[in-house]
């Protein structure tokens, strides 16, 4: 059986072993490994009432996020990307280029005049 994790949401009693005769408190936040089928069925009736979500696992060394590199050409300046072709920036190595990200704008606050 593939093994599955589950984050409880809100704090329950459930049981804590195959027999089903203990039972304990699954607290918030907490994260369960499913590895048994009497787990599984709990956290699904967990899921169910909304106790709990089902987590996604994700091997950490299969993800590689390296920062993207600007391209160069042979005199070291940056190159641009060729529009005729969107699918594909070629002013970065591997042809993507970085999410963009926005700033928030600061708001400054207006002095009022003190009435005397």
């Amino acid at each position: 059986m593939a093994k599955k994790q589950y984050k409880i949401t809100v704090p329950k009693v459930g049981s804590c072993n195959t027999e089903g005769t203990e039972a304990r408190l699954y607290k918030h936040d907490e994260v369960i490994d499913a590895t048994e089928t009497w787990q599984e069925e709990l956290m699904n009736t967990f899921v169910a009432n909304g106790w709990a979500m089902e987590t996604k696992m994700e091997a950490t060394a299969d993800i590689e996020e390296a920062a993207p590199v600007r391209a160069r050409n042979d005199k070291g300046h940056y190159k641009k990307d060729d529009p005729s072709t969107p699918d594909i920036n070629e002013a970065y190595e591997g042809g993507k280029a970085p999410k963009k990200t926005t700033k928030k704008k600061k708001t400054t606050k207006k002095k009022t005049k003190a009435k005397a």
